[in-house]
């Protein structure tokens, strides 16, 4: 019997079914720790997916812790859940104020602050975490507050606003978003006072410019300010501060300021050294005497500057005249044998000037004298020529006549 002979072929088909039996017995048997999965994604301790980029809060949700030290005018506040994100900012303000007691009470005035803000970052920024901030504390009684928000209060008054819950540390409201002490203080010792001065300036124009200072105080000082033509101002200059006062010509002649711990302050304008005169046109003045007057007249050139003058007489009330520039202004006195007038002010007469009676005043009037007798009729034929001559003799008579009732005679600046 013959077999039929294998072909080479199937003992290694039978081979590669076994080894691949084989494999799969060994999978399915194999330990868990054989393999080692890709890592997954997985939060950081800020609770970011990536790990190296931090969380962010809103400003309402941000959290804080501080430090206080009101006798020192320190504090400093910590964002412990931050950053804020990018957009979100929260403001903080340390302010330290003049008091009336060592305990709270008001008027309260402001003498120092300090104001910084957290911000938002970008993201994965980190932002700052601290901030640190520092005022002057007066050497007397003091309230000193640590705030939210950028908002001063100045002064603190019965009726001014609080901080209330804004101060930080505060059991409820915003405040209470910090944890630490009460972020308040009220003490100090002495009572603060103002020390004030007054610094007069006059301009070439006329005016004065006072300066009121309150440099070296540690409290608000109350300024009273008086001037010529009814003139009064309060004036309310806070610690470590100067305010500035421009009274007019009108109002500059006469000069009182006074203040709580100043010795009073009197003056008035005085003309610079290093005034220049300005170029204008010289006005022209003169004096005319008629029958019944003494005239005096004032022109001011349209680039000349505002004249004002004072006529004295000898008898009687003075009189003032200001002119602006491009008018002419008069005054005017009734006549009167020993009248003189004197100028002063802008344009000065050198002394009095003297009212002299025109010749030709009509009879008992001012100065007049005794009525001449008539004399005899003229007749006969020198009666035309004489009558003649007359008519010249009138004639020139009238000329003089006006003359002399326009006595000028000129006086200047």
């Amino acid at each position: 019997m013959i077999r039929p002979q294998p072909s080479p072929r199937r003992p290694l088909a039978v081979a590669a079914a076994a080894l691949v039996g084989l494999a799969t017995a060994l999978a399915l048997t194999a330990p868990a720790v054989a393999t080692k999965p890709s890592p997954s994604p997985s939060a950081s301790p800020t609770g970011t997916a990536s790990g190296d980029k931090p969380n962010c809060v809103k400003a309402d949700d941000a959290r804080y812790t501080h430090t206080f030290d009101g006798p020192k005018g320190e504090a400093s506040i910590t964002l412990t859940n931050g950053p804020l994100c990018p957009g979100e900012e929260q403001e903080l303000a340390l302010v330290s104020y003049v008091a009336p007691s060592a305990k709270f009470a008001v008027p309260q005035y402001v003498l120092a602050s300090s104001v910084n803000k957290f911000t938002g970052v970008a993201e994965g920024e980190l932002g700052v975490a601290t901030l640190k901030f520092k005022v002057e504390v007066p050497t007397c009684y003091t309230q000193v507050d640590f705030v939210f928000g950028s908002k001063i209060i100045d002064p603190l008054t019965d009726t001014s606003d609080r901080y209330g819950d804004r101060k930080v540390g505060s059991k409820k409201g915003i405040g209470s978003r910090s944890e630490g002490p009460a972020a308040w203080y009220n003490g100090g010792s002495g009572t603060c006072v103002a020390v004030p001065e007054v610094i007069a300036s006059s301009d070439c124009d006329g005016g004065v410019e006072l300066t009121l200072v309150n440099r070296n105080g540690n409290a608000a000082a109350e300024f009273t300010v008086t001037g010529s033509s009814g003139f009064t101002k309060k004036v309310a200059v806070r610690m470590r501060a100067i305010e500035k006062l421009q009274l007019t010509p009108a109002q500059a002649q006469d000069i009182t300021v006074t203040a709580p711990g100043m010795k009073d302050f009197t003056g008035g304008w005085e003309k610079p050294e290093d005034c220049q005169e300005p170029e204008v046109g010289a006005p022209e003045a003169n004096y005319e005497s008629t029958c019944d007057q003494m005239i005096f007249r004032i022109s001011n050139p349209e680039d000349g500057t505002t004249l004002t003058s004072t006529f004295t007489p000898n008898k009687g009330a003075a009189k003032t005249l200001t002119v602006q520039p491009g008018r002419t202004g008069s005054v005017s006195f009734k006549a009167g044998k020993g009248l003189t007038v004197t100028v002063t002010g802008d344009l000065d007469s050198g002394g009095p000037l003297a009212w002299e009676q025109p010749e030709d005043c009509e009879k008992g009037g001012v100065g007049g004298g005794e009525p001449e007798e008539p004399g005899l009729p003229v007749t006969g034929a020198a009666a035309g020529g004489i009558a003649a001559g007359a008519a010249v003799l009138l004639a020139a008579g009238a000329v003089l006549f006006v003359v002399a009732r326009r006595r000028k005679i000129r006086f200047t600046a």
